[in-house]
Parts: C-alpha cells; structure tokens; sequence
C-alpha cells in the first residue's frame, strides 16, 4: 500500500491513502475541483479481500449531491445503470460505480479507481447541463 500511496499522491495531490488499523478501514480520500470550478469530495473505501475485491466508491461532498434541476439527489436513484449509481450504504454520500465487481481486477491501481470517479464526475456535471443519463458521457470499458 505504500507504493499505491505514493502513485496516489503523484497524480492527485490532494488525495492521500489512510489505514485505520483500529477500525480495519483502508480508504483513499481527498478533494476534486472539477472543469467548471465546483469542488467534491470523494473517498474510496478499499475491502478487506483488497486487492481481490472491488472497492466501493463515494462522492462525500456535496451531499447531498442533487440531480438535474435539483429535484431530487442522485442517492435516490438507489441502484442504475444508466447514472451509474449503487445504492448507498452511506446516507448523504453517492455511492458510484467506477467499476462493476463481476469485471474487478486486483491489478487495477487506487489511481485509476480515483481517476474513475472524477471521470463520473465530468459525466455528473454533463448530466447537470441537459438532465441526459451519465451513461451517455461514459465510454464502457
């Protein structure tokens, strides 16, 4: 894990990898500011099967995280495809799927599953604009 810190905070600075060994959490957390200056919070919570097991990611801030025209939060979307949402075990945080754990690698890096979730917020943002599914700004693979 000391070499995924370092790769972590080679690409995202504002990102660092904690280990809470009282809790027997690992999690990479730090804040994003996207292209249109809007800043987020995200934190990726790593299993304890890790690196074998897909990890679980969060948008934390803003919470909630409310969808276009601002009529209802993405969390309530609960599991879809088309917005690419799980539904959360952590009320007022969006739980986003960067990766489905059926296609899981354990070479996949912590930098890439970051690099994931601010790539689903670009497509959030689009989403803001036009009220199109975030699964129309993704590419799938």
């Amino acid at each position: 894990m000391a070499q995924e810190r370092s790769f972590l905070r080679s690409e995202f600075s504002s990102f660092d990898l904690y280990d809470t060994a009282v809790r027997g959490r690992t999690y990479a957390h730090g804040s994003w500011i996207s292209n249109t200056n809007r800043h987020y919070t995200l934190r990726v919570y790593f299993p304890s099967g890790y690196p074998d097991e897909c990890p679980s990611t969060y948008i934390t801030w803003p919470s909630p995280l409310l969808g276009w025209r601002g009529l209802r939060s993405i969390e309530s979307y609960g599991t879809n495809s088309s917005m690419h949402v799980w539904q959360t075990d952590r009320p007022g945080w969006t739980k986003v799927c960067t990766f489905r754990p059926e296609s899981w690698s354990s070479h996949v890096s912590v930098n890439k599953v970051v690099r994931k979730g601010t790539l689903w917020i670009a497509a959030y943002e689009c989403h803001l604009d036009d009220g199109s599914p975030i699964s129309n700004f993704l590419v799938e693979g």
